[in-house]
């Protein structure tokens, strides 16, 4: 595997050299962000590991100017934990940038094997994605208009009782294009699982709320959903649904290697609200969320997955549609403007 460091301290390149280069990785290094963007003049990396604090272009900007140029994936690593440095990572992957960890410490830190394997099973997997940075398809498309008429029509009949939402890598990105474009007031809760690192959900909750107006909350067991708020899946728990519109934490086993899943959410969305329910899958590796999503198909749910073509990633939306679990296939900007024409087509009926 070929791998490009980018890091402005020389311990930290050579902490990462001797690790990288113990696992048989061809490394190359660059100290600030403009010397990694010479460097890719000459060199093509599987893989881009990038620092947050540097000199010049700190880690969003070197992030945002390779993936202008590069479908590269690139992976944030973080030794701090002030406000600056999580808020550094979370423009990162806004930017597109695929995960977000915390930079191994020295050899003698305790946590120091844990991290090291961490950050060897993400590269080594996150080397393998085939980022899609091909342009949009343009909407409004005759047929495609008239499906969504007719889908605006059967929620207008069955009012949402909720939004849920799934998306991995490159999935900030896809939330950003999503909920920039969320009018006021969305008559339902959301609910989101986004696979991140643990102990980034905070830095990852605080992003999104410059993002949107609503409220944004980490769910909380027994939590009463109220609507026009948005609530996350919290660090190690499954996020599901019980009566009465509450929220219903769960700490079993993962399922496909991940906790919360997003199959584990769409399959309690289905139970629970049936064709009450708003399912979306957004960007990301893997396939969790197909199979619930198709459950939740079979209920009468309104089910849309990411336009593969928009998509950093696109093989979670691409399993959903292969599964035939997807009544629409929307861009991020689509999936908002049917949540909002729903959302005025519920107030105008019930004014």
């Amino acid at each position: 595997m070929r791998i490009l460091i980018v890091d402005d301290s020389p311990v930290a390149r050579l902490l990462l050299r001797a690790i990288f280069e113990g696992e048989g990785f061809l490394v190359k290094e660059a100290g600030t962000g403009e010397e990694a963007l010479k460097l890719l003049l000459r060199f093509t990396p599987d893989i881009i590991t990038m620092d947050v604090h540097m000199p010049g272009m700190d880690g969003y900007e070197t992030t945002e100017h390779i993936l202008e140029r590069y479908p590269l994936p690139v992976v944030v690593l973080t030794a701090s934990a002030n406000a600056y440095a999580s808020a550094t990572a979370m423009r990162a992957l806004e930017a597109g940038a695929l995960a977000v960890l915390d930079k191994p410490g020295g050899p003698d830190a305790e946590d120091f094997n844990e991290r090291v394997g961490e950050l060897l099973r993400t590269v080594r997997s996150m080397s393998q994605v085939k980022i899609v940075r091909r342009p949009r398809k343009a909407n409004g498309e005759p047929a495609r208009q008239q499906t969504l008429a007719e889908l605006v029509a059967q929620s207008v009949q069955a009012p949402p009782q909720l939004v849920a939402i799934a998306a991995s890598a490159g999935g900030p990105a896809a939330l950003k294009s999503l909920l920039e474009r969320l009018q006021l007031p969305q008559p339902w809760p959301l609910m989101l699982v986004q696979h991140i690192a643990t102990g980034f959900l905070p830095s990852f909750r605080d992003w999104l709320a410059t993002l949107t107006h609503l409220p944004v909350l980490i769910a909380e067991d027994g939590q009463e959903l109220a609507p026009g708020c948005l609530y996350l899946a919290p660090d190690g728990y499954h996020l599901g649904f019980a009566g009465n519109r509450r929220v219903a934490l769960h700490c079993g086993p993962p399922e496909g290697l991940v906790r919360p899943s997003a199959n584990y959410m769409f399959r309690s969305a289905a139970q629970h609200f049936r064709e009450r329910a708003i399912g979306i899958q957004l960007s990301g590796m893997g396939r969790d969320g197909a199979e619930g999503m198709a459950m939740l198909r079979r209920s009468g749910a309104l089910t849309l997955a990411q336009e593969p073509s928009s998509a950093m990633i696109d093989s979670m939306p691409q399993a959903a549609i292969g599964l035939d679990a997807v009544r629409q296939v929307l861009t991020p900007d689509g999936m908002a403007a049917l949540l909002n024409l729903i959302a005025e087509r519920l107030a105008a009926k019930d004014a």
